[in-house]
């Protein structure tokens, strides 16, 4: 047999996200996750902080809980979880103490890797990140997050892969594709130009089916060096979610390399996820038509149930389409932003505005504010001038001009609610509410 290539399991982190809504319950994954310890997967991905504010909100859920319990049912795999460089929970910018402690406490209950969304336009947040990170004995893989648009080049990207690679602590590079835009033809060209600037760091691929041609970019990768895949069972692959295990590895056997896994353990878990979907009524993927208009507005998967049901709520659901064209000219105002998150977020939003509003920008999102204003970083394009003009013209947006983010220490943000465990701090700061958010916005300068 040939070279041995590792998989990552995002069945219950990144599959469930994209096609259930992260609405799947601890109480779904503890049945199988004795069995999932016994595939040989190099690491599971769990739910990130924005899952723990919809585990909060929908599931009455405490995140930590399931992370431990997790970690207690798979004692020989890996967990690992997922956050920005600007928030833990939220699309807005968080101070670094509400990361820091997210970071500290998931590692106290059983993550020991993290994924780090990251866009190399946040370093300083990202050094501090991963410095905590290490001192909780983490393994960390930052992403290199891909996306078409006609300055997002070869060139442009080894640049991003230099940056992380000089950075101290780093352990592997996770490069992922989030709208399945990424053909095996850039494959050929792109990975050997970040190859070159990452020297030994092992690289991860993780690209969502969104056009249907993820499972072939992977078969690329791996001829080119790729060693480590990320991937669903099944029920839970295909369509807006990742490859599947079953079929990559099929896939891999034919081409010579050795599957890094127990097939009968794999088996059993997909039966069981594929049982569990009909029990409950859930979606189970298929593989997706090829479609050109995916590569123009490049929507992610998690968010496309999102703002159909938002549509839905003021009876525009039949504005999808215009939505998403909406939101490819947002994208190329902006500076072309990579389409995940926060800033796909923003976008849609925005787009969402634009479309039922009757008027471009007449109504703008706080985030769309601060994104003009550098919140969120540097954009990779020029952003249009005539467009950002227009966004800061507002009363809104000079209040978010004078605003400066205050230094905020992990103590003052125990002084918020004094007497609860830093993980229900942690709740509370993923779902604030009443006098608490009062209080924390008073904290973070916001009132």
């Amino acid at each position: 047999m040939g070279d041995k290539v590792n998989f990552i399991d995002q069945t219950i982190g990144d599959g469930q996200r994209s096609l259930w809504g992260l609405t799947m319950t601890t109480e779904m994954m503890l049945p199988i996750a004795p069995v999932m310890d016994q595939v040989g997967f190099r690491t599971v991905g769990l739910i990130g902080g924005r899952g723990t504010v919809v585990a909060r909100r929908q599931l009455k859920e405490n995140v930590f809980d399931r992370f431990r319990q997790l970690a207690q049912a798979m004692p020989n795999t890996m967990l690992r979880s997922t956050f920005t460089p600007w928030s833990a929970f939220n699309f807005d910018v968080e101070p670094l103490a509400a990361t820091e402690l997210w970071v500290r406490r998931s590692a106290a209950s059983g993550i020991r890797s993290f994924w780090l969304c990251n866009y190399q336009n946040q370093m300083e947040r990202v050094n501090h990140i991963v410095k905590i990170a290490k001192e909780e004995g983490m393994e960390v893989a930052p992403s290199i997050m891909f996306t078409v648009s006609p300055v997002h080049t070869d060139e442009l990207y080894a640049k991003k892969a230099h940056i992380l690679a000089q950075t101290p602590g780093i352990d592997r590079i996770h490069f992922e594709d989030t709208g399945g835009v990424l053909t095996p033809e850039r494959v050929r060209t792109l990975l050997p130009a970040v190859q070159r600037e990452v020297g030994n760091l092992p690289i991860e691929f993780h690209a969502h089916c969104n056009t249907g041609v993820a499972p072939i970019s992977y078969l690329e990768a791996v001829k080119l060096g790729v060693r480590t895949l990320a991937t669903c069972v099944r029920p839970l692959a295909n369509d807006v979610s990742l490859p599947s295990t079953e079929n990559t590895a099929d896939n891999l056997k034919r081409m010579g390399y050795q599957p890094n896994l127990d097939e009968e353990a794999l088996k059993k878990m997909s039966d069981y996820f594929r049982d569990l979907a009909v029990k409950h009524g859930l979606r189970m993927g298929q593989p997706v038509e090829y479609n050109l208009f995916q590569f123009e507005h490049q929507l992610p998967g998690g968010m496309a149930g999102t703002m159909r049901n938002q549509l839905a709520e003021i009876r525009q659901e039949h504005r999808f389409d215009e939505v998403l064209a909406e939101m490819a000219r947002i994208r190329k105002e902006f500076g072309y932003p990579v389409v995940a998150t926060p800033y796909s977020q923003i976008m849609g939003a925005q787009a969402l505005f634009n479309v039922t509003a009757g008027e471009r920008y007449k109504v703008v999102t706080d985030e769309t504010i601060k994104l003009m204003l550098g919140f969120y970083g540097a954009m990779d394009g020029p952003i249009d001038q005539d467009v950002k003009d227009k966004i800061l013209g507002s009363p809104k947006a000079k209040r978010w001009a004078s605003y400066k983010e205050p230094e905020i220490t992990v103590d003052d943000l125990r002084k918020l609610e004094p007497g609860v465990s830093d993980d229900e701090l942690l709740n509370l700061l993923a779902n604030p509410q009443g006098e608490f958010k009062e209080r924390l916005d008073k904290l973070y300068g916001k009132k």
